[in-house]
């Protein structure tokens, strides 16, 4: 005698329930608690905007991994948060500190930059540094209003021959913070390069690949990270942008880039030997390949 047996009920809402499970189990997952309300809360009103220590808390989770986000534009706390990352003991197996950055421009700002012609991009208005567990969004300031407007302790971090500074696109950024903010790069690596060199996947066309194509294929599958399909807006309508908090939603995914971009790295890392670095870092930098011009007049072989 044989019984059929159905293991799962064919309702639709069940239907949509182990769909949706399953789903969840393919992407991360991405949630972020304001530190602010949650002290709050608790009845714990910390002073986070001091005249010297300005900034906003957030825990972002990746799933289960936290990340302590401050998103700040005040000079002392990117000092201090500068500081404390720069006096910590090397990161990596090769004996050096490495952290990865992404930046961003807000399509809002577009106008406040008079001094742009059409055409031209303006500069970043947002810089993300990452170290795996903490990430600092960085508003940055207008380069035009200031002669000096970054923090030293910033510019000497990234031109410290001991920190290597891990992004996408990595000449085109540190050519613009260089114009912009005079913010040079001591051991600048480009994450596509780096990828195409420790993984010697030559099947794969890894530097042109984006963030999610590349975490996924140097991390595995699940690494995928479900991105809004319209832009998110900074700041609420009305907002004053040069105090009021950023929206959450962008604090997520501006968290979750240099994040992705560090585990990438950390993990490509581990899997290369000694004999790579230190070694030329203009070699790590997107650059097209000049092609080597054969000469017309060869001189013919005798025989």
């Amino acid at each position: 005698l044989t019984r059929s047996v159905t293991l799962f009920s064919t309702t639709p809402s069940v239907h949509f329930f182990l769909q949706s499970k399953l789903f969840s189990k393919m992407v991360l997952q991405i949630s972020l608690v304001d530190l602010k309300k949650e002290n709050r809360r608790r009845g714990k009103e910390l002073k986070y905007n001091e005249s010297r220590w300005i900034y906003d808390p957030y825990n972002v989770y990746v799933d289960e991994h936290r990340i302590l986000t401050v998103v700040t534009g005040n000079y002392k706390t990117v000092t201090k948060w500068i500081k404390e990352v720069q006096n910590t003991a090397p990161n990596s197996k090769h004996g050096c500190i490495f952290v990865t950055i992404c930046v961003e421009r807000d399509p809002e700002m577009s106008g406040h930059h008079w001094e742009i012609k059409d055409g031209e991009d303006y500069p970043y208005d947002l810089l993300q540094v990452c170290t795996g567990s903490h990430c600092l969004l960085y508003r940055l300031p207008f380069p035009k209003y200031d002669d000096d407007p970054i923090p030293k302790a910033m510019k000497d971090f990234f031109a410290d021959p001991r920190v290597m500074v891990i992004g996408m696109k990595m000449r085109r950024i540190m050519n613009r913070l260089d114009a912009d903010f005079d913010i040079k790069f001591a051991n600048p690596v480009d994450i596509n390069i780096l990828a195409e060199l420790g993984l010697q996947r030559h099947d794969l066309d890894l530097r042109h690949y984006d963030l999610n194509r590349l975490s996924m294929t140097v991390l595995g599958k699940y690494w995928d990270v479900i991105r809004p399909e319209k832009p998110i807006a900074w700041f609420p309508q009305e907002a004053r942008w040069w105090r009021d908090p950023m929206n959450p939603e962008k604090i997520k995914y501006a968290t979750v880039d240099p994040y992705l971009c560090f585990m990438v790295s950390s993990k490509i890392l581990d899997g290369m030997d000694d004999t790579w670095y230190p070694e030329d870092f203009e070699d790590f930098l997107d650059k097209k390949k000049k092609k080597k011009s054969k000469s017309k007049n060869k001189r013919k072989k005798k025989f």
